[in-house]
């Protein structure tokens, strides 16, 4: 089985040449396709677990189309957009692509993705699938991805340094301030909270905690949120962790979340912020980790956990395939129950079937109990195809937060100019 070798990750690409389809596919074409080979991008840098799992997926799918052989590509996360737009342009696509469930709607409007919505409503487990999940890889009404796993993100704590330090696992934002303070007095040399700075994602808990929203839409209009005094209070927050606290270094303004889960699991320090799937690479970077790491949920303001982003990844199928029928096939056996369930167990993740995320497995996980409580809660980024210019391309939030962490901005001065750039973006004809 697999005689098509997976190929290593796409590193170089071609420059992005104007975003339209020269041509576009659909099932009636399968007839005359070349159905030996199928064609999947999946994001990120793969390995052993998640190669393992696609084999099997490929076992089942091979049941139905057994000479058809499936060659899986994997694309890093930061290099996907190129490899997106090198596709549109040149029409060398995949048959199934996975992506990030922020952008469907984006590769949708730029008609990169196949309309699914008659295979998806024909598709009896898809019934059960989180309904905001579904409705944000729609666009128009029409359905141009299938929701694959979920997840959302916490803070990762040192169980040991907190019991040294005498404290417990705070509940409100004053709380996670004299939290890390208490520990990174007690342990020289480190310090409280690894922020990613330059990250969007866990930053949303705090906005939404604080009451604000990224951006609404009025009438026709879209209205940001940041300029607000909920969203100033929340970037003030943030930012303060690393100007006014000292919790956080100077240098996460620059970090991602794959820079502070490395400080986290390198014993630089206390906390992070992090999704529960970003264990194992904490565990790679430092195999005694998860003896002495717990979790909990990033706390908002008044004591209750704050609303989590619902991460993920959709499935889709590429508009300029000539082998629909095949891909849908391979689709329906990736994200069927049983798969759902087996991929984010490995991995970390949440299925997105609602009847499987509250089981006991996830509750009664000293690790995944936080994430469980979290997914309880959740919200989603705008859902206009416009905001993956606002979040990958201008990187809007990220940037304001930064500049305030530099010093080069005030809070007021950094909302004021998010707010009007963000919807430039998003209003623009």
């Amino acid at each position: 089985m697999n005689r098509w070798k997976r190929l290593a990750p796409v590193t170089a690409f071609v420059a992005s040449a104007a975003m339209v389809l020269t041509g576009c596919g659909g099932s009636d074409k399968d007839e005359a396709a070349d159905d030996s080979k199928l064609t999947v991008w999946m994001m990120g840098e793969g390995g052993d677990a998640q190669n393992a799992f696609l084999d099997t997926v490929e076992t089942e799918f091979r049941k139905k189309h057994p000479d058809t052989d499936v060659v899986v590509q994997y694309i890093p996360w930061l290099e996907a957009p190129k490899k997106f737009q090198a596709a549109l342009a040149g029409g060398e696509g995949p048959d199934v692509t996975e992506l990030g469930n922020t952008e469907t709607q984006g590769w949708a409007a730029q008609e990169a993705l196949a309309d699914v919505s008659d295979k998806f409503n024909g598709w009896s487990e898809g019934k059960d699938i989180l309904p905001d999940l579904v409705k944000n890889a729609q666009l128009d009404g029409k359905q141009y991805g299938v929701p694959w796993y979920a997840g959302v993100r916490g803070i990762y704590y040192r169980t040991d340094w907190f019991a040294e330090a005498g404290v417990q696992p705070p509940k409100n934002w004053d709380e996670l301030v004299t939290v890390a303070k208490a520990v990174q007095a007690k342990k020289p040399g480190t310090y409280g909270i690894a922020l990613p700075g330059n990250s969007e994602l866990p930053f949303y808990s705090f906005l939404w905690g604080a009451g604000a929203e990224i951006a609404t839409k009025q009438g026709d209009t879209w209205k940001s949120g940041y300029n607000t005094p909920e969203a100033q209070k929340a970037v003030k927050f943030w930012t303060d962790l690393v100007t006014v606290h000292k919790v956080a270094p100077p240098a996460a303004a620059g970090w991602n979340e794959v820079d502070a889960r490395t400080q986290f699991a390198t014993g630089k320090a206390a906390m992070a912020f992090a999704g529960s799937w970003q264990g194992a690479a904490m565990k790679k970077d430092n195999p005694e980790i998860e003896k002495v790491w717990g979790t909990f949920p990033i706390p908002g303001p008044d004591g209750q956990a704050a609303p989590a982003f619902a991460g993920g990844s959709d499935i889709a199928i590429w508009k300029d395939s000539e082998r629909q029928d095949l891909a849908w096939d391979y689709t329906t056996a990736l994200l069927s129950k049983q798969k759902d369930k087996e991929f984010a167990s490995s991995l970390g993740f949440f299925p997105v079937y609602s009847d499987l995320v509250g089981g006991s497995e996830y509750t009664n996980d000293k690790v995944m109990a936080s994430f469980a409580t979290a997914m309880q809660k959740t919200k989603l980024t705008p859902l206009t195809p416009k905001w993956v210019e606002v979040s990958r391309t201008k990187t809007v939030t990220q940037a304001m937060n930064s500049s305030v962490i530099k010093g080069q901005k005030t809070v007021e001065q950094a909302t004021a100019d998010a707010a009007t750039e963000m919807e430039s973006i998003l209003n623009a004809k």
